[in-house]
């Protein structure tokens, strides 16, 4: 009898401006992290096909190094090309589950049916309901769109063994790094230009959506706001550095006394002033998500805020939104987990936390011969 060998396949998460790659391997502490890889792009995933004479070199990096095991990719293709929903649905007398999802999400796919390919990461019975009534996430591309990254990572030889949606993703990588409750929590994954923004419960996805926003924007008005300051990078140590950190600096723990440092205290008010007009904005994408799911449960009781990616890299953006929302709120860095190993390939584990959505993608197992 042939048995199945069940292994970790290579995480691929692809951004309009970065690729990440991550594959684990099974330890004694639960996971360890055998590879990862990273490339900064200039728009290449924006447009298909043609983008694919500029990503097929890269994904062939990643096919020919010795970082990863196997050719076998879960793949997380960029928000522009992947639309997702929620939607409420009475399965009729002569239909299956599928075919009545099939039927709703007609209604909302902006392209024909017979074009699409979707997914429903998440499910529930609405018992409250009459009748045989249900509600579902829906995830949905173009055919095509799948059919133009199948042949790029052919060209490049990898196989794709599933595409996969950011927010299961997350949520697969936040399970194995927290325990879990029925009570809802917001996971989110900050980008560079895109952020991912999500309301989910132990079993059931609430509501999710991407958002036009990002570390870089908050870099650049830096670079724009500061004069002489030196070019990106030191906008990067500036941010990490200081971040919003001016409403808390008198409880600042790291030995930063600004009573007297006067300089100091004003490069943390100029900071705090040129950045947190656009924090707002992802904090308006907060309200608006809080609102939806208020208008579908009754009193939801928001556990926490969860927050990965370039999170980690905007110093006290926990205790502000924290602050602003009244939900408590951590930022949090996969490799800050004992249960998960990487430090013999990382430089610094803060480098680490962009990589949250590709580790959440190398995490779902796959079988074969």
């Amino acid at each position: 009898m042939l048995k199945l060998k069940s292994t970790y396949p290579i995480g691929l998460d692809i951004g309009n401006q970065h690729i990440y790659a991550a594959q684990l391997k099974e330890s004694r502490q639960g996971f360890s992290v055998r590879g990862l890889w990273h490339r900064e792009l200039n728009g290449e995933a924006e447009d298909l096909p043609e983008t694919s004479d500029s990503l097929v070199p890269l994904l062939r990096e990643i096919s020919k190094g010795r970082r990863f095991r196997g050719k076998r990719v879960i793949v997380n293709m960029p928000s522009q090309h992947v639309s997702g929903f929620p939607i409420h649905f009475q399965v009729g007398e002569a239909e299956s589950l599928e075919e009545a999802i099939v039927r709703e999400s007609g209604k909302y796919v902006a392209f024909p049916m017979e074009e699409a390919v979707i997914d429903y990461p998440s499910i529930t019975s609405l018992t409250a309901a009459e009748g045989n009534q249900h509600g579902a996430t829906i995830i949905a591309t173009r055919r095509d769109h799948i059919e133009q990254y199948l042949a790029m990572l052919k060209q490049a030889g990898l196989v794709a063994e599933a595409f996969d949606s950011g927010v299961s993703a997350l949520i697969r990588l936040h399970h194995s790094l927290h325990d879990t409750t029925d009570n809802p929590v917001f996971l989110c994954n900050i980008g560079h230009t895109q952020s991912l923004l999500s309301i989910v419960t132990k079993d059931n996805i609430l509501a999710h959506h991407h958002v036009s926003w990002g570390t870089q924007m908050l870099l650049q008005k830096l670079l724009i706001n500061l004069e002489h300051l030196g070019g990106e990078k030191k906008a990067e140590i500036l941010l990490k550095k200081y971040g919003l950190l001016y409403e808390d600096r008198e409880s600042c723990e790291d030995g930063m006394d600004v009573n007297e440092d006067t300089e100091t205290d004003n490069m943390l008010r100029a900071i705090f002033q040129i950045i947190t007009p656009y924090i707002e904005e992802v904090i308006h994408e907060f309200h608006k998500i809080i609102a939806y799911v208020r208008s579908e449960i009754s009193n939801p009781i928001f556990e926490g805020i969860y927050m990965y990616g370039q999170a980690t890299r905007i110093r006290n953006l926990d205790r502000y939104i924290e602050r602003r929302l009244n939900i408590p709120t951590k930022l949090v860095n996969p490799f800050d987990n004992p249960t998960l190993s990487g430090k013999d390939i990382l430089p610094e584990p803060f480098e680490g936390a962009p990589f949250a959505l590709a580790l959440g993608l190398a995490m779902r197992k796959v079988s074969w011969l």
